[in-house]
């Protein structure tokens, strides 16, 4: 044998090792892929149902897994985009194992090339989501997005390696499995069967955790409408249990001397000035928190305080920010002077998505609440509904408040949630 034919002999052998590198690469990539996008859904259900929970990839206001799991557009078809992408993994993974395997003989490289532009493809649109409308990017979304790049690559390098070229590949084992029906098959009840599990077991997984198909805490909803009276400055009848169990009458709700709305204790040993805006997704959370520690402890009071970060009345904001969180504040302050506060307060939180998607105006919120609507378009053009809030920004500001949500007690700043040990002396 000529040392021509030995060479190309060797070459020939390692084309097929070449091949089996790259696909099981990709096998453990789709691993990889399928674990963060399991935390990626553990991000999405516990910052919906849990209070204090905080990701480590919260790092900021623009780096922020929290922001984009709690937007609108965390999900499709009611599930959520994470759940989506377990699926999506799950069939890469099935497809590269089969390819690897033999007696299969299962045309790996050139699907696994289209899966992969289609992954990639998804990223970039995710990418463009998270910075054009979110604002905000998810550091676990990012990592994806990596994986998705590497998979493709990979794929290309085995299409390459068993045909000579990457499009040459994709259509020859395209056509080769179409010579194989059996193999069509399988891989349509893989392919179908992933997107149907997901689309079958998300909602029901997420029901399990208490929260509806859009994506809303069933226990948010509670809490935001069974302690939410008409401001009249004495308690209702609702009970609920306090820290050590027994029964309690619902908060107190009422207005200070200077305007600003108060729920919780009568003689309160922990007064909390929450400063927060409607459109901010961790102000909603926190909303959440504030709820259940003023109708668990009749020792805590809360003093809602508007802090739209909205370039139209914060001149503390210099770019468009939160668009319409301005407008809302005024919304909430003209339910207010009807009585309706504290309900208008929970709606906001509660409805934000609905407001955001559908374009809700201020005369549809209020005619949802059944609120007199001459009396309310007549406050929100009064001077005096944007001078409250004005006021209230204008204290933030004094106070050197960066962000929402943000707490003051005694003196002191907390963003993000109440720490246990601004609330130590009311459990001692």
């Amino acid at each position: 044998m000529s040392e021509s034919d030995l060479s190309k002999a060797d070459f020939v052998g390692l084309e097929p090792k070449r091949i089996n590198l790259a696909i099981g690469v990709i096998a453990l990539l789709c691993l990889l892929g399928i674990g963060i996008a399991v935390d990626l859904t553990g991000v999405f259900v516990l910052s919906r149902v849990d209070p204090d929970y905080q990701s480590f990839c919260a790092v900021s206001e623009g780096m922020n897994c929290e922001t984009v799991a709690l937007s609108r557009y965390s999900t499709v078809a009611g599930v959520p985009i994470a759940i989506w992408g377990i699926a999506g993994y799950s069939f890469v993974l099935i497809l590269s194992i089969l390819s690897l395997i033999k007696r299969i003989r299962l045309p790996g490289p050139g699907l696994l090339v289209v899966m992969g532009v289609l992954m990639v493809g998804v990223g970039f649109y995710l990418i463009y989501v998270m910075h054009f409308l979110i604002k905000s990017f998810c550091i676990l979304c990012i990592a994806l997005d990596v994986i998705n790049v590497a998979i493709l690559v990979l794929a290309i390098i085995a299409a390459r390696a068993r045909h000579g070229g990457c499009v040459r590949s994709v259509v020859l084992d395209i056509a080769a499995v179409f010579k194989r029906p059996v193999l069509v098959v399988v891989i349509a009840i893989l392919g179908f069967g992933s997107l149907g599990a997901a689309y079958t077991l998300g909602p029901k997984y997420l029901a399990s955790k208490g929260i509806q198909t859009g994506g809303q805490s069933l226990e948010f909803v509670k809490s935001g409408t069974v302690f939410a009276p008409s401001d009249k400055g004495k308690a209702t009848d609702p009970q609920t249990c306090g820290r050590d169990g027994a029964a309690i009458k619902a908060p107190l709700t009422g207005l200070t001397d200077d305007g600003h709305h108060w729920i919780g204790g009568e003689d309160p040993r922990v007064e909390i000035h929450e400063f927060t805006d409607y459109e901010c997704p961790h102000c909603r959370k926190a909303h959440m928190m504030v709820r259940k520690l003023v109708a668990s402890d009749r020792h805590i009071r809360v003093y809602h305080r508007h802090l739209p970060l909205d370039m139209a009345c914060n001149p503390g904001i210099q770019r468009p920010f939160h668009a319409r969180a301005c407008e809302l504040s005024k919304v909430a302050v003209c339910a207010g002077q009807q009585g309706r506060f504290w309900e208008m307060n929970d709606f906001l939180f509660q409805k934000s998505d609905d407001i955001r998607a559908k374009n809700w105006t201020a005369d549809d919120i209020a005619q949802r609440l059944e609120l007199d609507l001459d009396k309310f378009r007549c406050c929100m053009d009064d001077p005096k509904s944007a001078a409250i809030i004005d006021s209230d920004i204008a204290e933030a500001n004094g106070l050197g408040l960066k962000g929402t949500p943000a707490f003051v007690i005694n003196g002191q700043i907390y963003y993000g949630k109440v720490p246990d040990e601004a609330l130590q002396h009311v459990r001692d």
